[in-house]
């Protein structure tokens, strides 16, 4: 591979992980994306849209939630796909290669957010001084670093790798080939059921089964379970609705903002920390996870209130360096709410800085219980899926299907998050305790448990080639299985998987089970 090529890889890598720091995390990180621009970088766009709908569904389950550390796709999918391809050979290699870079790629995160400990440390005496400036710049250095901790690997990997795969790839004997085939085809099972759960209860977890009858029995595809599941949704919703009394009537929720807010917070003052909010992750750390980035979101009206007062300023900043994590599509509320208190405490009403921090360790974590289930649990993997799906029928349009339908959801709710965050003031937390919230998530969860089990049924390709004898005629084991039930192999290592991570086994070690058991039982073609 050309020292351009892999230049413009490793850049790719970079941004994809800087984008998530700094960008709102637009998912572009996700296998579905990387695979397809990975795929046109290197002239060969067919095999990277194959090679990153097959990851997409590997990784499913794979989120990066509060100060968790996932195998890093990203890299895993840039490095994965352009080795296959400029070793000419296809998905099993890509695999093979993906899936432990995936994992080694991991440690590259952990090395970033460690990092990013002594910047918010810095950070922090900065704000002694009052040194807003430095503070910028300690963001912009550890969002640096999250950039070059994919880069420089993935440049490393690619630089060196193209040849080393092409020979280790001829030398590989046929039995091993197809025991990898089969390791390939199993892999998926981890990503649904890592999702699986995630999204599942005991009562809604009948959901996934009918998903997945309807996909075994009716051959209905992805997209079309989706839809379904959605109507279904809408119609138990509405049954419940007309049984619930909810107690909450935005009608009668007066706005949080008082006469003094509404005449410092101008739109364009509402507009930039819209803005900067994109940022909340920047420069992420494992002791103050989204410190820096809210401190970053609030800058610039800490900046107008306290211009004059550096004292003040500093004590300002100093508070919001303090430990904070929500999730990042919607910290609309906290910001909101936050900066109300701010605008009242400068302007002299009794508000003490254990209110404000108070009000922020209070929220953020009701607020990402809701956003990690609406929208890392349900809408990331559903599209993921489906244009995972999609992918796998050779349609170009996936990546961009999915890409685009996630952000534009992404961006209304950051917006309409905010803005609601403004009228409402603290009736906020009725909005969140309302039955009207509570059935959204569940009809949410619904839709993604059945779109999770078509999944199961459509993508997940495992069979056996095994026969016996009787009589003289040859019985097939898979048509016998298929008898009982359509997919039912599918089924059971999906559901077995489930149960290893019921019982807390590590998900790197159940990976490491079925690469094994895939390669052990493909080679002496017991699966194929």
């Amino acid at each position: 591979m050309s020292f351009g090529t892999a230049l413009v890889l490793a850049l790719l890598a970079g941004f994809a992980y800087f984008s998530r720091r700094f960008l709102g995390d637009m998912f572009l990180e996700r296998p579905i994306v990387l695979g397809p621009i990975t795929g046109l970088i290197m002239g060969d766009f067919h095999t990277g849209l194959l090679i990153g709908g097959t990851l997409e569904l590997v990784f499913m389950g794979a989120a990066d939630i509060g100060g968790s550390v996932p195998p890093n796709y990203n890299i895993g999918s840039v490095v994965g796909t352009a080795l296959a391809i400029a070793s000419g050979q296809g998905i099993e290699t890509a695999l093979l290669i993906a899936i432990p870079a995936a994992l080694l790629g991991s440690f590259c995160e952990v090395l970033a957010k460690t990092f990013s400990v002594f910047f918010v440390n810095a950070a922090e005496r900065l704000a002694e001084k009052g040194d807003d400036k430095g503070i910028v710049r300690m963001i912009h250095i550890g969002n640096a670093a999250h950039f070059l901790a994919d880069a420089i690997p993935t440049f490393i990997a690619l630089k060196l790798g193209a040849e080393a795969v092409k020979l280790i790839v001829d030398d590989i004997p046929a039995w091993l080939k197809s025991g990898i085939t089969v390791a390939g085809n199993i892999l998926p099972a981890l990503g649904f059921a890592l999702l699986l759960s995630t999204l599942a209860s005991r009562t809604l977890f009948p959901f996934f089964f009918i998903g997945f009858l309807i996909a075994a029995y009716m051959k209905v595809s992805v997209l079309g379970v989706a839809l379904l599941a959605f109507l279904i949704a809408l119609i138990i919703q509405y049954w419940k609705k007309s049984e619930t009394d909810d107690t909450y009537q935005e009608s009668q929720a007066a706005p949080g903002s008082g006469p003094i807010a509404a005449s410092v917070l101008s739109r364009r003052d509402i507009r930039s920390m819209f803005f900067r909010s994109f940022g909340i992750q920047s420069s992420f750390s494992f002791d103050r996870m989204q410190a820096l980035g809210f401190t970053w979101t609030m800058l610039p009206l800490l900046r107008k209130l306290y211009k004059d007062r550096k004292d003040q300023f500093i004590a300002a900043l100093k508070r919001h360096l303090a430990f904070f994590n929500t999730h990042p599509w919607i910290p609309g509320p906290i910001i909101a709410l936050t900066a109300d208190l701010e605008i009242k405490k400068a302007h002299g009403q009794q508000v003490d800085e254990q209110a404000i921090q108070g009000l922020k360790s209070g929220l953020m974590g009701p607020i990402a219980g809701v956003g990690d289930s609406m929208f890392h649990g349900t809408l990331r993997p559903l599209m993921g899926g489906i244009a995972a799906s999609l992918a796998l029928q050779g349609n170009p349009i996936a990546p961009l299907l999915f890409f685009v339908s996630v952000n534009i959801v992404h961006v209304y709710v950051r917006w309409m998050t905010l803005q609601k965050g403004f009228q409402l003031g603290d009736r906020i937390l009725g909005v969140m305790s309302s039955s009207k919230m509570r059935q959204m998530m569940e009809g949410a969860t619904m839709a993604g448990l059945m779109a999770l089990g078509a999944l199961t049924a459509t993508w997940l390709n495992i069979t056996t080639p095994l026969v016996y004898t009787v009589e003289k005629a040859t019985v097939s084991i898979q048509s016998m299985l298929d008898g009982i039930l359509p997919k039912l192999l599918p089924l059971a290592v999906t559901l077995f998987v489930y149960w290893l991570i019921r019982k807390r086994i590590k998900t790197t070690h159940i990976m490491l089970i079925l690469v094994a058991a895939g390669i052990v039982l493909g080679g002496l073609k017991i699966l194929g």
